[in-house]
């Protein structure tokens, strides 16, 4: 069985054991904070003029609604951040399993070989079924035997006259 990363492993254990129970908590407190800051009210407003900077009790209460509010979607973004950072990991990390080597390595004495993809410039409907980068040797009118076939396929789609390909026996 193949061990863990051991960063992300400790990670892990870091998130489940302490960050969500830390997260839980400090949401929890900002809901209990501002049903406290909804009981409580300051009476009418002051509409003097004051050569103060201190706040009045609604200026109090708006400020700690709002930095309490902020707090909260800090929080929740964050997670978010998180979250989508360990999917987005999980699928790189999927497509690095499915990413195969080539089937055919070209070796140095088969690069001097006709290679398909020396032979597709031209053919029909090359657009569709070519690949400038198909390293397999050619076998039948320049084409490994998947492109010759793609190739074969749509010419027979597109009415042309095929019947020479074939040698009778």
């Amino acid at each position: 069985m193949t061990k863990p990363n051991a960063d992300l492993d400790k990670a892990g254990w870091t998130l489940q054991a302490i960050v969500a129970i830390q997260l839980t908590a400090a949401l929890e407190h900002v809901h209990r904070e501002l049903a406290a800051l909804d009981g409580f009210g300051s009476g009418t407003p002051e509409v003097s003029v004051r050569a103060s900077s201190d706040l009045t009790g609604p200026e109090r209460y708006a400020d700690a609604r709002w930095t309490l509010t902020s707090a909260r979607e800090d929080l929740r973004d964050a997670k978010a951040d998180v979250l989508r950072a360990i999917r987005e990991l999980n699928e790189m990390c999927n497509a690095v399993i499915r990413l195969r080597a080539p089937k055919v390595v070209v070796k140095p004495e088969d690069a001097k070989k006709d290679l398909c993809c020396s032979h597709q410039s031209g053919k029909h409907a090359v657009i569709e079924w070519g690949d400038p980068l198909c390293m397999f040797t050619a076998q039948k009118s320049g084409l490994c035997q998947r492109h010759y076939m793609a190739w074969y396929r749509a010419r027979v789609r597109d009415g042309i006259d095929v019947s020479k390909d074939h040698e009778p026996v």
